[in-house]
């Protein structure tokens, strides 16, 4: 993927490879001492979390290496259980 600032990712639709949309950006969230992308914070919209991990507030966190591709939409590979 091409780099972007993490900044303009706040509000970009979420759609997984199979298809499935997620919702929008919410936040991103990084480790203070490496500097490496962690999470993808996804506001769900009323969407399937395709299972990702779902915050007490209602938000699910997509892993960053789980994206693959920024084009018309942030998509992401489905969560693997």
């Amino acid at each position: 993927m091409e780099q972007v600032l993490a900044s303009s990712l706040s509000g970009y639709s979420v759609m997984t490879t199979t298809g499935a949309e997620l919702g929008v950006v919410n936040n991103v969230t990084a480790d203070l001492q490496t500097g490496k992308l962690e999470y993808f914070r996804i506001d769900l919209n009323g969407n399937n979390t395709s299972g990702f991990r779902e915050t007490d507030d209602g938000h699910v966190l997509v892993p960053a290496d789980a994206v693959s591709e920024k084009s018309d939409y942030l998509l992401v590979e489905p969560a693997t259980d």
